[in-house]
């Protein structure tokens, strides 16, 4: 039974495919081709960049999917370690701030040492151990932020050991040096005071840095947030490329559409259809 142009505009109208238009629409391409090797050229510039836009919507979709693991892990990790949000200073910096804080709770504690009458390579190595115990006191002040009866224990010692180091200075001040005791207890006192407040400081700088695990975590969403955006930006790099040749080569088919002939029974607005359909079908998800 032969079709209608009526039958055959309702049926494309409906949104139906028609292989055989299509097939003859593909077959005015190919004829397009040969006989315009300007058109040819054109085509042969969209290929690459279409080929080129699928690689980068692959990456971007990739690079989006890692962002998504990444961020989930990150979320994760805060929930873990850092619910509350208190924690804002980096692990580097915190870690700085605490070095630079034993660096110069060296001093008094190295004066604090000098009582013993040790050597001075001994008294620095009793010196260096100390330190390692203040940077423990300031760990151990943090991790039992939420233990009273542990932070209790270690306040305790902390105390016992601060005062038993300014009685060794006062008496080393005052046997040694010939200082009067009033003095040689302030000064012993300060001392004191001054080393248990570089602990109490370092421990408030840990209570605000992010540890490794979290730092590590964030950094690595920032990294792949990153990535994703610069592979957004290619991808529309390469799209805009794309439209540009796409435009031209559009441009060039509509023009040869209007001289070209119709199949019969075929209105010339179908059959540009056609011929945009067969154009597309060269470069799919465009």
């Amino acid at each position: 039974m032969t079709e209608t142009a009526a039958d055959i505009t309702r049926r494309r109208e409906g949104g139906t495919p028609d292989p055989s238009l299509d097939a003859q629409a593909a077959a005015a391409l190919s004829a397009l081709f040969d006989a315009r090797p300007g058109v040819l050229a054109d085509l042969e510039k969209v290929g690459p960049a279409h080929a080129h836009l699928g690689q980068e919507r692959q990456r971007e979709a990739d690079a989006l999917q890692a962002q998504t693991t990444a961020e989930q892990h990150a979320a994760g990790v805060t929930a873990k370690l850092d619910l509350a949000g208190h924690r804002f200073a980096g692990f580097t910096l915190g870690a700085v701030i605490v070095a630079v804080l034993l660096f110069f709770d060296a001093v008094p504690l190295n004066w604090a040492v000098q009582a013993f009458g040790l050597p001075n390579a001994a008294t620095w190595l009793v010196t260096g151990i100390m330190l390692v115990a203040s940077a423990g006191a300031m760990a151990g002040l943090e991790l039992t932020r939420d233990e009273p009866r542990q932070r209790g224990i270690l306040l305790t010692l902390m105390a016992t050991a601060y005062v038993a180091l300014g009685v060794l200075r006062t008496a080393f001040l005052v046997t040694v040096a010939d200082e009067s005791l009033a003095v040689a207890v302030l000064q012993a006192v300060l001392l004191s005071a001054i080393s248990a407040g570089l602990v109490v400081c370092g421990s408030a700088v840990m209570a605000r840095t992010r540890p490794l695990a979290l730092a590590r975590a964030l950094s690595a969403a920032k990294r792949a947030c990153r990535k994703t955006v610069a592979c957004r930006q290619a991808r529309r790099q390469v799209e805009e490329k794309m439209q540009h040749h796409w435009v031209v080569l559009q441009r060039t088919l509509r023009e040869w559409s209007l001289t070209s002939a119709a199949p019969a029974e075929v209105s010339q607005a179908d059959w540009a259809t056609a011929l945009e359909h067969a154009m597309s079908a060269l470069f799919p998800r465009w």
